[in-house]
């Protein structure tokens, strides 16, 4: 059984971004895997500060205390996780690259980021709203932990512009699903 994290980068609890992700992680429970989210809505997740405790050893995983402490043992435990953003500006949100920054405190952990599986959910307004290039900058951070984009289809585009605007984009909808089912068949055995 895999286990899969559903990571939500978007500030609006609830949004378009949410309600893509929940399609994603349905479909995969649905074939048997276990699954978590984070939500970035109502919590508070700072940059690195680049002091470097967390590469020396100075804390369990890093000297800022915020909601950040919380993901970190839900990163460990996944075998896959899915990140999820709104496109901000033609990339993914702050919020997401913070995520990424301060994961690099797992380097050094067991269970850290190195040969997880990782995917992108993303939305942007219009069908040319940049959700290529979002996909695009999450791959490149998740390569840069040394994770593995799973496959040439493991991202989701959609478009909305209001909330609730991608129950309407059918074909997104059914990309979630195909790459929960997907995702939980995986046989992510490296040995």
């Amino acid at each position: 059984m895999n286990h899969i994290l559903g990571i939500v980068a978007s500030p609006r609890e609830g949004g378009n971004t949410e309600i893509l992700m929940e399609r994603v992680l349905s479909a995969a429970r649905e074939e048997g895997a276990e699954t978590r989210v984070f939500t970035v809505a109502g919590k508070t997740i700072g940059p690195c500060t680049a002091c470097d405790a967390c590469v020396r050893g100075e804390a369990e995983h890093c000297v800022i205390e915020d909601d950040m402490q919380e993901l970190y043992p839900m990163m460990q435990w996944a075998e896959v996780i899915v990140f999820g953003s709104p496109v901000y500006m033609g990339t993914m949100t702050a919020q997401l690259k913070c995520i990424f920054d301060r994961a690099r405190s797992l380097w050094r952990e067991p269970g850290g980021m190195l040969h997880k599986g990782a995917a992108a959910v993303v939305v942007g307004e219009g069908r040319w709203g940049r959700q290529e290039f979002a996909v695009q900058t999450i791959w490149w951070a998740a390569t840069n932990h040394g994770m593995l984009v799973l496959e040439p289809e493991a991202d989701v585009c959609a478009v909305a512009n209001e909330p609730g605007d991608v129950l309407k984009d059918e074909r997104a909808l059914k990309d979630a699903e195909a790459l929960g089912r997907r995702l939980a068949r995986l046989n992510l055995s490296l040995g």
